[in-house]
């Protein structure tokens, strides 16, 4: 029935909503420098590549270069999104019947994130409580970061899944190259953070819009668009 074994989720944007808490957080920062701060929908483009690298990009250009100071701004970060990292996220509408699918038919599942290790698996365990993921990995050390895929592939074999039958869903051109340095097959979700044009345009990817279409990837792979007789241009096809 299920042509892939099991599945690995980003978080971010895929499983989780946590845009308004990030940016919350991101813009006491801006507020206390008297940087300009930003709105959710500008935001987005932040978010993917872990604290650091979304408070380097969100900074005036001119202190990038100081990795003193970023340091600094990544340490303030951290602090703020722990106070606010559960007030406002929430999962994505239809992810809770995609788990429930899941749970029923005995998929293992599993998150490889970017998001600091310790929040990552607290937010799992609030927000997913009823749902067995076989492990959660977040960002612990540089060398890891996505897209190295070596959690993921690690992540995979303590799933019992052979790396290319599984599928690695996510949001970002960052989860695409994470799936492709492991051999796994992307998913791409469209209502996450980065913008649907960029996304489309990774060919060997699959794209859904909603996450119940997720199983029709689980089941049928590339083979999906075919047997439901659709363009693969995601914009052309359900909304």
């Amino acid at each position: 029935m299920h042509k892939y074994k099991g599945i690995i989720f980003d978080l971010d944007g895929t499983l989780i909503n946590s845009l308004e808490d990030l940016i919350d957080s991101c813009n006491a920062i801006m507020k206390y420098y008297e940087f300009p701060t930003y709105s959710y929908e500008a935001g987005k483009k932040l978010i993917g590549r872990g604290l650091r690298n979304l408070i380097k990009d969100a900074i005036p250009e001119k202190y990038r270069d100081d990795d003193v100071f970023i340091d600094t701004l990544t340490e303030m970060l951290q602090s703020e999104y722990t106070t606010r990292y559960t007030k406002k996220t929430k999962p994505y509408p239809g992810i809770l019947n995609l788990l429930n699918y899941l749970k029923a038919n005995n998929i293992p599942i599993g998150v490889c994130t970017n998001k600091p290790d310790p929040m990552a698996k607290s937010l799992v365990s609030i927000l997913f409580k009823d749902y067995d993921f076989v492990d959660v990995i977040g960002y612990t050390n540089d060398d890891l970061r996505k897209p190295n895929p070596e959690t993921t592939l690690a992540l995979a074999e303590r799933m019992g899944v052979n790396h290319e039958e599984c599928l690695y869903v996510g949001d970002s051109t960052v989860d695409y190259e994470t799936a492709i340095n492991a051999e796994m097959l992307p998913v791409l979700c469209t209502w996450g953070f980065a913008p649907v044009e960029v996304i489309t345009k990774l060919n060997q990817s699959i794209w859904v819009h909603n996450p119940m279409r997720i199983i029709d990837a689980l089941c049928y792979g590339k083979e999906m668009y075919s047997i439901f007789n659709e363009n693969p241009n995601p914009e052309r096809n359900e909304k």
